[in-house]
């Protein structure tokens, strides 16, 4: 069962935009969309969980972005991407609809989901997790147009290389 490709790229926005940095993905997602939205055939979506709900949203497109915020004990405002296989376990796995990523992403493939065959995680390492508020904290801001610079410049590779 394979779904007709929706349209070429999604760019998936994963956090809550009411607690701090953990919106930054959302953000770098609606940025990098606004920036290409003449040049790509882009959806943007936000999504607050991953494993099976993440592998869901990226159906039927031809590619995927994935933007979080992250605590991996880096410096905050440190942008990095990773490969989908860099995920091997998820924060949440409270019930059996919720897995990693790379669980999910197989399953979905054997299940004849249309998958995207590029996928890209890029992470923004936050300072602030558990205030409410919108504002992001100063090193996270200051990196965000750099995260947006870096995604546009992958998705424009891509593009030229479709």
């Amino acid at each position: 069962m394979r779904a007709v490709v929706k349209g070429k790229t999604v760019i998936i926005g994963m956090g809550n935009p009411l607690l701090s940095d953990d919106g930054a993905g959302i953000a770098v997602a609606h940025a990098v969309a606004e920036r290409l939205r003449l040049r790509m055939d882009l959806t943007v979506t936000e999504l607050h969980t991953g494993g099976i709900r993440l592998m869901e949203a990226m159906a039927g497109f031809k590619r995927a972005v994935v933007v979080d915020a992250m605590l991996s004990g880096a410096a905050p405002g440190t942008v990095q991407r990773f490969e989908p296989s860099a995920f091997v376990t998820t924060k949440n796995t409270f019930s059996s609809h919720d897995t990693d990523f790379a669980t999910a992403y197989d399953l979905g493939r054997m299940a004849g989901v249309a998958l995207p065959e590029q996928v890209s995680f890029w992470g923004i390492e936050a300072r602030e997790f558990d205030l409410f508020g919108e504002r992001f904290t100063p090193e996270v801001a200051a990196a965000l147009p750099g995260a947006v610079d870096r995604i546009v410049a992958e998705l424009t590779e891509w593009e030229g290389g479709a």
